[in-house]
């Protein structure tokens, strides 16, 4: 296995940990938790550096970072709504996104198009695939987490600071869930041609 896949692989460890870590009624073990989530997210970034800087970027690869991607960010949010930060209709939203986009880029994958190369139309190519939205909508689910985490952090001195952080909580949940939605729409539409038959998108 390359070591770009081997460092995408070690990012489901590391996520359990630190969720786990969200349990523990202890501030530095909590702390530890979002060290570990910061880490998290760079090794993201990481392993894409690898893979181009050792010319191994692959299909496997492109799909094993997507499905690492939603492990992490459904599991985070799953686990935010059952300590009582992020509504139930959050992660709802999530999944559903999830198995549609990924089910789409399945079947353009199957003909030959990655996951960002199906995306023709010039919305689209900019919504999902250009790295400044890549990387914005990646910042934007960093941030929301971290500071979720970290209020989690903060409520075993101030338990009331859930009431101070609930506004700035709920504006970067929303904003989330709105580059969500606004980035799953044009790989519906763009999607479309892999479902029909005559010639695809070059």
């Amino acid at each position: 296995m390359s070591l770009a896949n081997t460092i995408t692989l070690a990012r489901l460890p590391l996520l359990l940990l630190l969720v786990a870590f969200l349990f523990v009624p202890l501030w530095q073990v909590r702390l530890m938790g979002l060290g570990l989530l910061i880490i998290l997210y760079l090794m993201d970034w990481f392993d894409g550096y690898v893979a181009r800087l050792r010319n191994e970027v692959t299909e496997m690869g492109a799909v094993l970072d997507i499905a690492l991607d939603r492990a992490v960010e459904n599991i985070l949010w799953i686990t935010f709504m059952y300590l009582g930060m992020v509504p139930l209709w959050v992660p709802i939203v999530f999944l559903i996104r999830s198995f549609i986009v990924d089910g789409i880029r399945g079947v353009a994958l199957a003909q030959g198009k990655s996951g960002f190369g199906m995306m023709h139309s010039p919305v689209g190519r900019f919504l999902v695939a250009s790295r400044f939205m890549r990387a914005f909508y990646g910042l934007a689910k960093a941030v929301v987490f971290c500071v979720l985490y970290l209020t989690q952090i903060l409520v075993l001195q101030n338990p009331k600071i859930v009431v101070t952080l609930h506004s700035l909580n709920q504006g970067l949940i929303f904003l989330a869930v709105g580059l969500c939605i606004l980035r799953g729409i044009p790989v519906i539409l763009d999607g479309r041609v892999y479902f029909t038959p005559g010639p695809k998108q070059g």
